[in-house]
């Protein structure tokens, strides 16, 4: 343990200790301070009479909040072999043992600013360099499937190339990260091919035309969070830029509508554009091989802001397929503004400048987090054109917790320690090495 200490940084290793009347104050070998309150140290124990090791919760029986004293008093202090912070508590729990691992002490110290700057995606516009991942090392290698995931937190979106050109091996890139989001389909992964009459009547994706750049399920409570859409066919014979996939950020025009007019910044945080969908009867079958088709319906409606923002006022979600939106649901007054910040959203989205624009070929998959980007496609007007996607959703927490786990992995920590730590914890203890 002692080789492993030294191979922390600094940052991470207890330099001195003092004792105060309600806390205990940590000098860290980088110069930085802590304070830690004596009662949230008691609540926050770790000992198997406080913690259940094997849920990884509060122990019931022993953590009762109703008879944990609010003036603790330790009856010694000090700093263990091993580096951490080493606690006998006196007083009403005489006897009662608490061990810190100062790691942890480390990033729940909320006077370090780090701590408090929470990791911002990079911005963009056209000029994006979107990375690419090879299939079979984001499938084999945990250190690519972290930089991959990575890679979504920052700009959110990724392309996998050199994928198997088969659904199973499609399902299998999704499953890598966790669970198929369950749809309101028989099938939860699909296939939007061009030949397919049916669903070209009631979906723009299959339709000639321009698709133009949206959020998906926008009429459902809970959008999906991580869009995979692989390419399995791009037969173009005209040769030109048909069908090229298009990527927006819609962080990055949300910023640009604050600066240029906080009040169209407002009304898009604070009033309701509606959404719905309805389809009734529609059919779609479970594989080729079957030879009928399941049958579906469903109604959805919400009510949504086009930008949401979260407890600190910063953008987490964005909201938007104008195929979708239904009346207003706004007072006569704001019809006129509303209508008018939105239309400034759908320019902004259309201008070339924010459009990153590439073209998917077989065995390359899209990855979007539908929360932020927004997706579509160049125009289609040949019908001789030929061009086939797998797709599938998985929910943002199923996301969001692969990578926590990952992350987790990489700090080689015990899991009582990494358990209901913040992201931002997580990040900076992945990288708490020399």
């Amino acid at each position: 343990m002692t080789t492993l200490l030294r191979q922390l940084k600094p940052s991470f290793r207890i330099e001195s200790i003092a004792t105060h009347d309600n806390g205990v104050e940590i000098t860290w070998k980088d110069g930085h301070q802590s304070f830690y309150h004596h009662l949230w140290l008691l609540d926050s124990c770790r000992c198997p009479k406080c913690f259940q090791r094997d849920t990884l919760s509060l122990n019931n029986s022993g953590h009762d909040l109703l008879k944990i004293p609010l003036n603790p008093t330790p009856q010694e202090v000090t700093i263990d072999p091993e580096g951490n912070l080493d606690i006998v508590w006196g007083g009403q729990e005489t006897g009662h043992h608490s061990v810190f691992d100062p790691s942890w002490l480390r990033v729940h110290c909320y006077d370090d600013p780090a701590l408090k700057q929470k990791s911002k995606p990079q911005l963009w516009d056209a000029s994006v360099s979107i990375s690419y991942f090879d299939y079979h090392e984001v499938m084999n290698d945990d250190d690519v499937l972290l930089s991959y995931l990575n890679q979504l937190v920052e700009l959110g979106v990724a392309v996998i190339e050199n994928a198997p050109n088969d659904e199973q091996s499609f399902r299998a890139l999704v499953e890598r990260v966790g669970p198929l989001r369950q749809r309101y389909h028989p099938t939860n992964v699909f296939t939007m091919d061009r030949k397919n009459a049916v669903a070209q009547a009631i979906q723009h994706s299959y339709q000639l035309g321009r698709l133009r750049n949206h959020t998906d399920v926008t009429a459902y409570d809970i959008p999906t969070g991580i869009q995979f859409l692989q390419c399995t066919l791009y037969d173009n014979p005209d040769n030109d830029r048909q069908a090229y996939s298009t990527v927006v950020d819609g962080f990055k025009l949300a910023e640009v509508i604050k600066t240029e007019n906080p009040y169209f910044f407002e009304l898009l945080t604070t009033e309701y554009i509606p959404a719905g969908r309805r389809r009734l009867s529609v059919e779609e079958k479970l594989s080729e091989n079957d030879s009928s088709a399941r049958k579906y319906e469903w109604e959805a409606y919400r009510r949504n802001h086009l930008i949401n923002l979260d407890e600190n006022g910063e953008v987490y979600q964005i909201r938007y397929n104008h195929n979708t939106r239904i009346p207003l649901e706004v007072s006569y007054d704001k019809i006129q503004d509303l209508l008018t910040a939105y239309r400034r959203f759908a320019q902004l989205l259309q201008d070339p400048d924010y459009n990153a624009e590439f073209l998917l070929t077989p065995g390359q998959v899209l990855v979007v987090d539908n929360w932020r980007v927004l997706h579509g496609r160049t125009g289609i007007w040949s019908p001789l054109l030929k061009r086939s996607l797998l797709g599938a959703y998985l929910e943002e927490e199923t996301f969001r917790c692969r990578r926590r786990i990952l992350l987790g992995e990489k700090t080689g920590m015990s899991n009582l320690w990494l358990m209901g730590c913040s992201d931002r914890a997580l990040e900076i203890l992945a990288d708490r090495y020399v």
